[in-house]
């Protein structure tokens, strides 16, 4: 990583570039435009727009140099600087070959007609990463059992997906599902004046404020009540009450449905017709998923090590982008908020950052970016559990724009595979 203060000066037949290396990855250029160019590019403009303006006692396109320099030369001035430093910036940024992490700044400007143009940019660049130790990391691999109780709750919840439900005469209790009308009341109303709204769903689930379940769970089915409720601030404030009309249309009882090999076939579509069959999927199905949390744990931490043994610092405007792309556009949120926000998130996205780095530069460098052959193997491999032809898959793929992830997951995956041979796992 370069560090500290020098100075580096280049040239092409049009720019002249400086370049003072700043701490970290900053970099300020110092671009120069020659007179000659300025002009040139000046010409242009002005011819550019006497072609296209209208002017009283003129032909189109036959507005006089003159004329045009009178009446619009300070909006040539404007657009030729403007064209400039965004043409000269992209010259110098390919001249000295960077990259760089974000927009730049634009300072110092410089211009007058017929004069050179002189402006600054300030920048910072891609880290250049390189990796000094790949292995030797002693890594532990924990494969969970699958128990009996996991197995219980997912044969449970097979069981509820095809469970009845049926109509009962009784104040409803957690597990209930509840076909309700509410609607909110204004100060002194008992009686709603706006439309109720309907809900249907299961008591305890979640879905409903418990001020909203305590009010229904204290009905019979065909009763109705005005209840206070208090409602949280969504901003972390003071809650508030509110009034609400709560009238319950019915109660209905959840009978869970036997577990017998007519369940296991409906349940698997025919695949697994005995609960023996079926019992035995939901193991297999559970053991796969452990062995996958045991792989992403174990390159959670080889990352984890990689990035610990390679240290290097990251870009501030890359780690503003990431944050970002994280926080999405949330509504609602205050400046204090969303500063809070950015400040917290900062630490996960500087950890993004790095850990993609350095699975860059083993991709890179290992040659580990898979060629077509591969890619069109592993196309062929998916279509094949899909049951569907390759030539379809790689159409819907293409589709999807999902191409360049699939091969870019293809060749994490073997980057992983490398950084896994390079340490022991226990």
């Amino acid at each position: 990583m370069d560090e500290g203060t020098s100075e580096e000066h280049g040239s092409s037949g049009g720019i002249d570039v400086a370049v003072e290396v700043g701490d970290g990855w900053s970099r300020k250029l110092t671009i120069t435009v020659p007179p000659e160019s300025v002009a040139k590019a000046r010409s242009r403009e002005r011819d550019r727009l006497a072609r296209s303006i209208r002017l009283k006692g003129f032909r189109k396109g036959k507005v006089p140099p003159g004329v045009v320099e009178q009446r619009f030369g300070r909006e040539i001035d404007a657009m030729v600087r403007e064209r400039l430093i965004e043409s000269a910036y992209r010259e110098a940024v390919d001249l000295r070959e960077l990259k760089p992490a974000g927009a730049a700044s634009i300072t110092n400007v410089q211009y007058a007609p017929g004069d050179r143009l002189t402006f600054q940019a300030e920048l910072e660049i891609m880290p250049s990463v390189e990796i000094a130790r790949d292995g030797g990391f002693r890594i532990e691999r924990t494969v969970a059992p699958v128990t009996d109780e996991e197995v219980a709750g997912i044969l449970e919840r097979i069981r509820a997906d095809f469970a009845d439900w049926t109509p009962v005469e009784r104040r409803p209790g957690e597990g209930d599902r509840v076909a309700v009308r509410v609607a909110p009341l204004a100060e002194g109303e008992e009686t709603p004046s706006a439309e109720a709204r309907p809900y249907r769903f299961v008591l305890g689930s979640g879905q409903a404020l418990p001020g909203v379940e305590q009010a229904i769970a204290s009905l019979l089915p065909g009763e109705s009540g005005s209840f206070n409720v208090e409602f949280p601030d969504e901003d972390g404030g003071e809650a508030t009450q509110r009034r609400l009309h709560v009238a319950l249309d019915e109660v209905e009882e959840q009978s869970l449905a036997e577990l017998t090999d007519e369940l296991a076939s409906r349940a698997t579509g025919g695949d697994r017709p005995t609960v023996a069959e079926l019992e035995t999927a939901v193991r297999e199905d559970l053991a796969r998923h452990h062995e996958k949390e045991a792989e992403e744990r174990v390159r959670g931490a080889l990352l984890e090590a990689l990035v610990d043994a390679n240290p290097f610092s990251v870009p501030a405007t890359l780690v503003d982008r990431t944050v970002d792309g994280m926080l999405g556009d949330p509504e609602g949120a205050g400046s204090e908020e969303l500063k809070e926000a950015r400040e917290s998130l900062r630490p996960h996205a500087e950890k993004r950052i790095r850990e993609e780095f350095v699975l860059d530069r083993i991709i890179e460098r290992e040659s580990l970016e898979p060629g077509d052959e591969e890619l069109d193997a592993h196309i062929a491999e998916m279509a094949g559990r899909r049951g569907i032809a390759p030539a379809a898959l790689r159409r819907q793929l293409e589709k999807e724009s999902r191409l360049g992830t699939l091969r870019r997951n293809l060749a994490v995956d073997k980057a992983f595979e490398y950084l896994k041979s390079r340490s022991g796992l226990a």
